[in-house]
């Protein structure tokens, strides 16, 4: 082994030796961050087979209204032909985050497959915009089976995927700080040698998770219920900084006006690697 390698070897093991002392200090801190905060309001829909007609209606009017959703699939909801699926409506002033149940052996050939299928054929129209955090035809292909939509009707709308978008936005905003050996080098790269507590990811094929983005993001704790209504919501609120070009200044504004009445316990990445 020569002068270089082992100089590499001895770097790659102080910067794991320090990940493994973050990671466990900042786990124990996420917890005590304030509550996760919507970026506008939101009203919930339950949409399912006994629904009112005229709340039907409404949601099909909401969505030809609207150009921007949010989607998420729920994880493991693809048992014994039902489907549960969020779909967030994103208007200028709210959102409306509609919860769509769906029994394929209850509501084929009816009046509400109709309404469903004439919902899907609206948002994936490809004037709409759809976010996800993951890719949009493997997220909803598995969702095909039930004939609501066709995975081509899927293609047709632009697909945002803000996990992808979401690496780039925040590595640009949160630089490599002074004491960092990426320091004036590749912002927008993370590598192994990369000693910034405030970028997690020590690789550049890591993707964030939603949790660690909206606590490093906002400062704020990110629970996922049994619904998941916080993972569409965040997803929203993530887009939207991203969409919006948002910079540090205006970031840390709207953190000081969200919790100015809160005792906020601030996340300072900085001191565990401190001596």
């Amino acid at each position: 082994m020569n002068y270089y390698q082992r100089q590499q070897q001895q770097n790659f093991s102080i910067v794991s030796k320090k990940e493994t002392t973050v990671t466990t200090n900042i786990n124990r801190t996420l917890n005590e961050l304030p509550q996760f905060q919507p970026i506008k309001p939101f009203v919930l829909f339950y949409i399912h087979r006994t629904q009112a007609h005229f709340v039907l209606d409404e949601l099909l009017s909401e969505a030809a209204k609207t150009k921007i959703f949010t989607i998420v699939p729920k994880i493991g909801s693809l048992f014994s032909n039902y489907m549960f699926i969020q779909v967030e409506l994103i208007q200028d002033s709210y959102t409306m985050v509609a919860l769509i149940e769906y029994s394929n052996e209850n509501d084929r050939n009816s009046y509400y497959y109709d309404i469903l299928s004439n919902f899907f054929t609206i948002i994936f129209h490809s004037s709409k915009t759809i976010q996800t955090w993951g890719n949009l035809s493997d997220l909803m292909m598995p969702y095909t089976q039930y004939g609501l939509f066709t995975y081509e009707a899927v293609l047709q709308a632009e697909a945002i995927d803000i996990q992808l978008k979401f690496k780039p936005w925040y590595n640009r905003i949160f630089r490599h700080s002074i004491q960092c050996h990426q320091y004036l080098k590749f912002d927008e790269i993370d590598t192994s040698l990369c000693t910034c507590a405030h970028r997690p990811y020590k690789s550049s094929s890591c993707q964030w998770s939603i949790s660690k983005a909206i606590a490093y993001t906002f400062e704020e704790r990110y629970d996922s219920y049994p619904h998941e209504i916080d993972k569409c919501i965040a997803i929203t609120k993530l887009g939207h900084v991203i969409h919006e070009k948002w910079t540090s200044e205006i970031l840390e504004a709207y953190k000081y006006k969200l919790h100015i009445n809160e005792k906020v316990m601030k996340l300072n990445f900085y001191k565990y690697f401190q001596e």
